[in-house]
């Protein structure tokens, strides 16, 4: 292959220019299109992509129109197309018909197809699209240095559609981040189920640009409409659903989210509610609504343009938690209502918060942990968490097939500058808003940050939170964490007989949004352990005004460093009664013990 004029060296940067001028898709797209027709002087052409589920589709055209494209005999022509895009190599017929293996095919003979070219789009060696050209007037107009020109070209495009998707996909996660930290505030600001359910659906029905949006809930064996929005909303009320039954009764029985997008071919889908209302659903998407491990309802969306994809289950899922947890706060709030008001108010701010606490411990082989929370008051602004966490595995060769992620787990402490109400809610959304951030982050710090700026838009009069957030591989024992002003926990070592502390690698969230996390890492060999607490242990009084402490604390860990993880927890709460001697507890007292057994 000869050396690159100067001319096409001059036209590939500015084409290189061209494309990169944009990051919208679509724009790129036609700018690729135009360039190509142009840089091979081709009658027509179009380029295709592969979509979700890795079938070649058109995305744009120059020469052609959308009848053309969509006629049958069309279709046959890609046997081109399909070859280019199978075994990643570009394709030169300079005359077609002359050609045995193409000069056969219909669309060739009766398409009067002469010279072709067909280069394949590339990332990281895996072909993603095509781009193809075609001239029926005249046979040779295209040569080796023209299939050279399109496969440069190619390379150009397929660096400026990846940044476009890239950007696509970073601007779809930032709106899904921004609806979760919206549907945050609704909760965290009313106990109006109905107000919150309108409000949740309206954001869902948005951002995914679908038809109708409903929440279903159980009542005995069947489904029954409780909110619904969109077209024929009204009419679907009176409908009950079994569950078992239909989409949405299958979800709820099987207590895990599915999307069907073509329900005419989907056995589950239950016909009852579109013969009835005269409704047209063409693609359905549910995902349960689960308290306690328990399915109490379902939120459905429909007909959303271009189908559904497994994004968009996770982001329906999500939101589905925070709708369920809505629901049982409402829940909770109207049983309340019965007795006093300022006491029903308070017992049920109480039994909201306690709620978001885990009930129990995880269960992980070769591990050991113990927690205990205990407000000043009937509510509180400590709080403490655990979180399933898939980590990923890196397999050394770039070329092997990636490994499923590993199964981790996440453990968080924090502590709201404030006490009562006021810090109740707070934890309430930095716990939600954590959560949010966290999930599907490349790192702790990066999910810190995230919830920091999140937190930064609803922090008023000077509340912020302290916060640890740690992630623990238990195969390797790695314990890689975020101190957020947090107070340092410690880090029993066995085998030194030493406590390290974890100290902080960052201020606390809900002052500066764009205050930078670093994260650090520690490993738990057998016999470590982690004692994660909040500032009411180290600042618990006694009689005569002095504090537990540090030197008490750490001596308590070391006298009980053999004990279980709930020993450690039992053996701290024990010296902090005595040094109180009962005294009523000032601040809200929060511990956790990660133990490597």
């Amino acid at each position: 292959m000869n050396q690159p004029t100067t001319d096409r060296l001059a036209l590939l940067y500015r084409v290189s220019q061209t494309f990169n001028s944009s990051l919208d898709l679509d724009a790129v797209l036609a700018r690729v299109m135009d360039e190509v027709i142009a840089a091979t002087r081709a009658e027509r052409g179009f380029l295709m992509l592969r979509d979700a589920e890795g079938r070649l589709v058109f995305r744009a055209a120059r020469g052609l129109d959308r009848q053309t494209i969509d006629a049958p005999e069309f279709q046959i022509s890609r046997g081109l197309v399909e070859r280019v895009a199978a075994d990643g190599q570009p394709q030169l017929a300079s005359d077609a018909q002359s050609e045995d293996w193409l000069s056969q095919r219909d669309s060739v003979a009766g398409l009067r197809l002469r010279s072709i070219l067909c280069v394949p789009l590339q990332r990281k060696d895996a072909t993603f699209g095509v781009i193809y050209v075609d001239n029926r007037l005249q046979a040779g107009i295209f040569a080796l240095d023209d299939l050279e020109l399109l496969s440069a070209l190619a390379r150009l495009a397929a660096s400026a559609i990846e940044n476009a998707r890239l950007f696509g996909d970073a601007h779809a996660q930032l709106s899904s981040l921004r609806l979760l930290h919206d549907i945050s505030a609704d909760l965290t600001s009313t106990l109006d189920l109905d107000r919150v359910l309108q409000t949740c659906l309206q954001r869902v029905q948005d951002l995914l640009g679908v038809a109708t949006a409903s929440i279903l809930m159980v009542e005995g064996n069947e489904l029954v409409f409780q909110v619904a929005i969109g077209d024929k909303a009204s009419q679907v009320k009176p409908f009950r659903i079994p569950v078992g039954h239909g989409i949405a009764g299958w979800v709820a029985q099987n207590a895990r989210a599915t999307f069907s997008n073509d329900v005419s071919r989907d056995a589950r889908f239950y016909r009852t509610v579109d013969a009835g209302t005269g409704f047209v659903t063409q693609a359905l998407m549910a995902a349960p609504l689960t308290v306690n491990e328990r399915v109490i309802g379902v939120i459905e969306v429909s007909n959303k343009p271009g189908g559904f994809t497994g994004a968009d289950v996770d982001l329906l899922t999500t939101i589905a938690g925070g709708a369920a947890m809505a629901i049982e706060n409402a829940r909770l709030y109207q049983v309340a209502v019965e007795k006093g008001r300022m006491e029903r108010e308070l017992q049920v701010a109480r039994q909201v918060q306690a709620s978001l606490i885990p009930a129990k411990t995880p269960q992980l082989p070769g591990w050991d942990f113990a927690a205990l929370w205990q407000p000043a008051r009937v509510v509180g602004g400590d709080y403490y968490d655990f979180i399933p966490t898939h980590l990923p595995r890196v397999h050394p060769d770039r070329n092997a097939k990636p490994k499923e992620p590993a199964r981790g787990l996440s453990i968080v402490i924090g502590d709201v500058t404030d006490k009562g109400m006021a810090a109740a809610l707070f934890m309430t959304l930095t716990r939600s808003v954590l959560r949010a951030s966290a999930t599907g982050a490349r790192s702790p710090a990066e999910g810190i940050a995230r919830a920091n700026a999140l937190i930064c838009a609803d922090a008023a009069n000077g509340i912020f939170v302290t916060l640890f957030y740690a992630q623990l591989d238990p195969a390797r024992g790695e314990f890689t964490y975020v101190n957020a002003g947090q107070n340092p926990p410690v880090h029993y070592r066995a085998r030194s007989d030493q406590l390290i502390e974890l100290t902080r690698t960052g201020i606390a969230l809900g002052i500066d949004a764009a205050a930078p996390y670093d994260q650090r890492a520690t490993i738990l060999e057998p016999g470590d352990f982690v004692v994660l607490y909040t500032d009411g242990v180290t600042e618990a009084i006694d009689t005569q005004q002095n504090q537990f402490g540090e030197e008490r604390l750490f001596s308590v860990i070391k006298d009980n460093h053999h004990a279980s993880a709930a020993g450690i927890v039992a053996a701290l709460q024990a010296a902090l009664y005595a040094h109180t001697g009962g005294e009523s507890q000032y601040d809200d007292i929060t511990m956790v013990v990660a133990k490597r057994l």
